[in-house]
């Protein structure tokens, strides 16, 4: 069975955000949220490859022309982590990937980029292949993982400015002293982000690798219990932040600045523009579904229950399960 959470379909910006209470019971009631990520598993899809490390069970999956790569629960759920039609292999098939390159809505400039989680390489192979000055850095702390990626959707082994990091992003953001232009946040571990990637103490580390007009774009659930948590944290550390609705409605891509200099409308169209040529899907579409209404209730800030000398250790704990009764979870 593959989790399949998107929300009804027509769901914009422009929607009715009274139906949230709707479309949270409907999202929840589909079997599992991981990742926000959709398809439908069926019988005629071929497994190509399946392997289980520390950290996951992998399997990579095809079905005509389109590749998936799912993560695989206890209770055999799978959980979309990337997926390519490669028929179209020079496009983003998944409607959260889309809405992530709303970062180019505020930051349409990069020249480094830090992708913390690299699944299958979606929005990194896009970019790098898109974007010829770009230099990326993708961490990743499943080997297996890579390897995949690697072998069956094309992430390169060895390009100078596509470098893969295998690393708990959380150590990879403490230990390092660059400083990126854009930082793509999407390390889930199927239904759960590691708790020590969730906290202020998290964020404040990831602000301050950033460049001065640099941004942070994060894949948000804004239908689970997870997702005030995730606003009132950001937002206790971010100067500015931005939301941009996903097509289907159950997502929200969260994108952080570093300047308190708060950019308006018609500065963001104007960087749609600008960006523009470098994508092959409407980015004015994409930053007319940008909202600035409060999607959620008060939560509190989630903190790290560990000290800086414990870092180490906690990762590893914490990439294991989520916390104790999964406060911010599902």
């Amino acid at each position: 069975m593959t989790a399949d959470p998107h929300a009804p379909d027509g769901l914009t910006g422009a929607a009715d955000w009274s139906r949230r209470g709707l479309l949270r019971a409907s999202a929840l009631g589909a079997a599992g949220l991981a990742c926000g990520r959709s398809a439908a598993a069926g019988p005629s899809e071929t497994v190509l490859a399946e392997a289980r490390s520390q950290f996951n069970h992998v399997r990579v999956s095809e079905r005509g022309t389109v590749r998936t790569m799912y993560f695989v629960g206890d209770n055999g759920m799978q959980y979309i982590e990337s997926r390519v039609d490669r028929a179209y292999p020079a496009s983003l098939d998944l409607d959260y990937t889309r809405t992530m390159m709303a970062g180019f809505l505020l930051q349409p400039r990069p020249t480094r980029l830090l992708m913390l989680g690299l699944g299958g390489g979606g929005m990194s192979n896009y970019l790098h292949g898109r974007l010829p000055g770009l230099e990326i850095d993708a961490v990743e702390i499943d080997p297996e993982v890579v390897r995949m990626a690697q072998t069956y959707f094309d992430v390169p082994k060895d390009d100078p400015r596509y470098r893969c990091h295998v690393d708990d992003a959380r150590l990879f953001i403490e230990r390092s002293t660059t400083q990126w232009d854009m930082i793509m946040l999407d390390a889930f571990r199927g239904v759960f982000v590691p708790f020590h990637l969730k906290t202020l103490e998290f964020y404040r580390a990831v602000l301050a690798r950033l460049s001065p007009q640099g941004v942070v774009v994060a894949n948000l659930h804004n239908v689970t219990r997870m997702y005030p948590h995730d606003r009132e944290t950001m937002a206790a550390v971010f100067p500015s932040t931005y939301s941009f609705v996903s097509e289907g409605g159950n997502q929200t891509t969260l994108v952080a600045s570093a300047d308190r200099k708060r950019r308006g409308a018609y500065e963001i169209r104007d960087n749609a523009r600008l960006a523009q040529p470098t994508f092959d899907f409407d980015l004015m579409g994409l930053a007319a579904r940008s909202y600035l209404r409060r999607d959620w209730d008060g939560a509190e800030v989630l903190h790290d229950d560990f000290n800086n000398d414990q870092l180490k250790a906690a990762s590893e704990r914490h990439n294991e399960t989520c916390v104790k009764g999964c406060k911010y979870g599902l």
